[in-house]
């Protein structure tokens, strides 16, 4: 089992940054150093069943692998605690406690001592590891010769033939051709039957479908969703659409109201309250910070959305016709809104886009 209660990862960043080593060390000595602080991960809570294969999922610098090397205590968390119940074997980094001067063959023993894995147990499984990498013939060759594809067979060969309790994944199972890809996942699912409990950051949804019971969603090193693999992957999809979508810009009067059947151009005053008419709805569910609307921008913005008794939600209730949200900014300010219209509803289990009517709350 793994728990992890409010776990938060601070790091420290030269405010304006140095060009050159020089610089850095002239700014030193004349005390003009200045750091801002960066928090990678924020407040995650979540505890990991014996046996649970748990994908993390999120866009680049979501915290997903600061997270990863919390859990395998490469890093300290600056706050909240984070336990574990079982050995480990942390693939985080591809040649992470590879020696690249060292043989592959002396690599698995330098390695297993890392993992806490005797010479003797290591001596029973060598064969196997090297057979299951597929390296016999480059076995004796120093590891800097290897290519990235072979480096990661090495890595996956020893971290999953030692047999850990818990075995984490980061991003690795990416690199390397589709054959041993498809061998990897068949090692993993040997591993999940027999109850290792597995965590991996994986940018490829349909590996991520596959191999995962339960996903987290990260972004900005906080959770915004926790739950089934397909649930989460198809909200987070419907994120990455989005992202590629036509933006709404608010700082020009939007003359008509338009329908919005999935994203279009209106555009909206900068200041005002503004409804979204969505029809008769089913619930929608998951924790989402914003399911419908994002807004971004210089000047401070502020978003309310209202469920069915008129009180801030982030789960829309059942029957629930209009979410409001309210933009507060100067005359002058350009701000984007991002109008999440392709979210899902589901009505009776049938799955449906949602389709949104933009109007402010005036009815102009």
């Amino acid at each position: 089992m793994i728990e992890i209660k409010g776990a938060t990862m601070d790091f420290r960043r030269e405010r304006g940054g140095s060009n050159s080593l020089k610089e850095f060390l002239l700014n030193l000595v004349k005390g003009k150093l200045h750091y801002d602080r960066f928090r990678a991960v924020d407040g995650v809570t979540a505890e990991i069943k014996k046996g649970e294969v748990v994908g993390i999922i999120g866009r680049n610098g979501a915290g997903k692998s600061t997270l990863l090397k919390m859990i395998a205590g490469v890093l300290t968390p600056t706050a909240g605690k984070i336990r574990l119940h079982g050995n480990i074997a942390p693939m985080l980094e591809l040649g992470a406690g590879f020696d690249h001067d060292l043989t592959a063959r002396e690599n698995i023993y330098l390695n297993g001592a890392i993992l806490g894995y005797s010479r003797k147990f290591l001596d029973d499984r060598i064969e196997n590891i090297i057979d299951f990498a597929e390296l016999r013939d480059f076995i004796d060759q120093p590891v800097r010769t290897f290519s990235s594809g072979m480096m990661m067979r090495l890595a996956f060969s020893i971290a999953t033939q030692v047999d850990p309790e818990i075995l984490i994944v980061d991003e690795i199972l990416s690199v390397g051709d589709s054959h041993f890809r498809q061998k990897s996942e068949g090692r993993m699912r040997e591993m999940m039957s027999g109850g290792t409990t597995v965590l991996m950051v994986s940018h490829v949804l349909g590996q991520i479908r596959s191999l995962c019971d339960r996903v987290i969603w990260l972004d900005h090193g906080r959770v915004v969703m926790d739950g089934d693999a397909k649930t989460v992957c198809d909200a987070y999809e419907g994120l990455i659409d989005f992202d590629n979508a036509p933006r709404f810009e608010i700082g020009r009067h939007m003359d008509d109201i338009q329908r919005v059947a999935m994203y279009g151009d209106n555009w909206l005053p900068p200041d005002g309250s503004y409804k979204i008419k969505t029809g008769p709805m089913g619930l929608v569910s998951g924790n989402l910070r914003c399911p419908f609307a994002d807004l971004s921008g210089e000047e401070t913005v502020s978003i309310s959305l209202e469920g069915n008794e008129g009180n801030p939600s982030t789960v829309i209730a059942v029957n629930e016709e209009h979410i409001s949200f309210e933009v507060k900014g100067k005359p002058d300010t350009v701000l984007t809104v991002y109008i999440r219209s392709n979210f899902y509803r589901v009505v009776d289990g049938d799955e449906r886009r949602l389709s949104v009517v933009l109007e402010d709350t005036d009815g102009n």
